[in-house]
């Protein structure tokens, strides 16, 4: 059986007492040591007139697991609830050698998940140091084991959803006040009762919406911070569909290895999401010899290696890879796809499948760019502006004395993807799942957290390619 709590007169309680001995009958035992009987008057000092039960002062009444005593006692209780463990457990994980699998844990573990309960059911105002502290200790580790500056602004990105560019490293004080509102407001609709509010308007509001909807207005706000527009662009851009799985992504590898990233992989990707320096100096670029800049964007640009081809046939291969599993026979780099005709050898489609509908197949043309180089820096979708001006406008109307239709993909280095290249994978995920027999949604979300993260994986690995070490600095070191 289940604990409950009952408050009316002592006689009633008794009454109450009585009945539930009755259970006994049905192998239901009441034990009174593990009962608790509280006077609501705190001056009074009689005995419980039940037997065995033990008396709990008024000021540190508990019921379901929340406290309802003096200010002391709930935050002292709070205190031991939330903050008692936090410390060692974050020790624990800043000591974590896999940085990825830290994060995953202490966001859907150990973070303001933990928390959620007491948001939802004790005013803020309460217990507003042991939330602090909370915080402080979560915000604290993040960094430390990102090796990042725990600048104020990244600090803020860091603590708003996933799914609009942050870490999902959420703070108790930005949100208890929507919980305890949102809770506040469904109690009375559950139980069909009016109550008075009377907390502070710090604590709970008297405009009702739901806590996923409250959340979501304070992730904006907290969003909306922007300062130059660079970060302004790369904002806009991590507030995509899709454009951020990598970071939700379990990093198992049950079906391949294309969501593990490696430390240095994974920090330098969180480094470009929070805008934080990869490179320590602009030094010049180890290949083309321009200065480049410390958030590394030429680093993505840069045209004198391989890296971009590389990073091109990394996505490359893993849309063929899911075409393939969906058993729709594609092909890489198709030769003749624009017919007979063509002299021009041209093979536009990296990926090809031959029968996509009635009577036509599909060439897709995947491509990588970056939204914060200089041509994209202020356009709105640069991966719906390239789609068009070096794809559909270059390439479509070679298709149309074709067997095949023409569709580019193009994802941008933060993630985003153009609708209609959204549309061709949805469909190519679509079948994959079913042959995998797989439901589809589970199957969806990891097949875009793969996409996700071999964007991320590539974009990091050409930083890293480019990055710059002082030899005379490392000689004065060994000397």
């Amino acid at each position: 059986m289940d604990d409950g709590g009952i408050v009316g007169s002592p006689e009633l309680l008794v009454k109450v007492c009585e009945i539930l001995k009755t259970g006994c009958e049905l192998g239901l035992h009441l034990n009174p040591a593990k009962c608790e009987w509280s006077w609501l008057d705190p001056d009074c000092s009689q005995e419980c007139p039940i037997p065995g039960v033990p008396i709990t002062p008024t000021d540190k009444i508990q019921m379901l697991g929340v406290p309802l005593g003096s200010p002391e006692f709930v935050e002292e209780f709070v205190e031991k609830d939330l903050c008692r463990t936090t410390e060692s457990v974050m020790n624990k994980l800043m000591e974590f050698e896999d940085t990825q699998a830290a994060l995953y844990l202490l966001r859907l573990s150990y973070g303001i998940c933990r928390a959620t309960f007491s948001m939802r059911t004790i005013p803020l105002s309460l217990w507003s140091k042991p939330a602090a502290k909370f915080d402080t200790h979560i915000g604290h580790t993040v960094f430390h084991c990102l090796g990042l500056k725990p600048t104020p602004e990244a600090y803020d990105q860091a603590s708003v959803s996933t799914t609009i560019g942050g870490l999902g490293i959420r703070r108790i004080a930005d949100h208890a006040k929507g919980a305890f509102t949102a809770s506040w407001h469904e109690a009375q609709s559950i139980t069909h009762e009016t109550w008075s509010n009377t907390f502070s308007e710090s604590d709970c509001s008297d405009v009702h919406q739901s806590q996923q909807k409250a959340s979501a207005e304070t992730d904006a706000k907290i969003m909306s911070r922007l300062k130059d527009p660079r970060d302004a662009q790369r904002l806009s851009r991590l507030d995509s569909p899709h454009a951020n799985a990598w970071l939700s992504a379990r990093p198992s590898c049950l079906d391949g290895k294309d969501t593990i990233l490696s430390p240095k992989i994974f920090r330098v990707a969180v480094a470009r999401l929070l805008g934080q320096p990869v490179f320590s100096t602009s030094a010049p670029c180890p290949l083309c010899k321009q200065t480049m800049d410390l958030f590394g964007d030429h680093s993505l640009c840069c045209k004198k290696s391989g890296d971009r081809i590389t990073r091109h046939n990394n996505l490359r291969n893993l849309v063929f890879k899911l075409a393939d599993t969906g058993l729709l026979a594609p092909e890489l780099e198709k030769l003749g796809i624009l017919g007979p005709t063509d002299k021009t050898l041209r093979r536009p489609g990296d990926v090809s499948i031959k029968h996509w509908s009635l009577h036509r197949g599909l060439a897709i043309d995947v491509a990588v760019i970056c939204p914060l180089a200089a041509s994209h820096l202020h356009s709105l979708e640069p991966c719906e502006s390239y789609a068009k001006s070096q794809k559909t406008d270059r390439y479509a109307p070679a298709f149309v004395k074709s067997d095949y239709d023409f569709a580019p993909v193009v994802f941008e280095t933060s993630g985003a993807v153009n609708k209609e290249g959204e549309k061709v994978l949805k469909q190519i995920i679509r079948f994959a799942s079913k042959r995998e027999g797989i439901t589809h949604t589970v199957f969806a979300a990891r097949a875009w957290a793969r996409l996700s993260c071999c964007v991320q994986y590539s974009a990091a690995q050409q930083i890293l390619n480019r990055d710059y070490v002082d030899l005379t600095q490392v000689a004065d070191i060994l000397t």
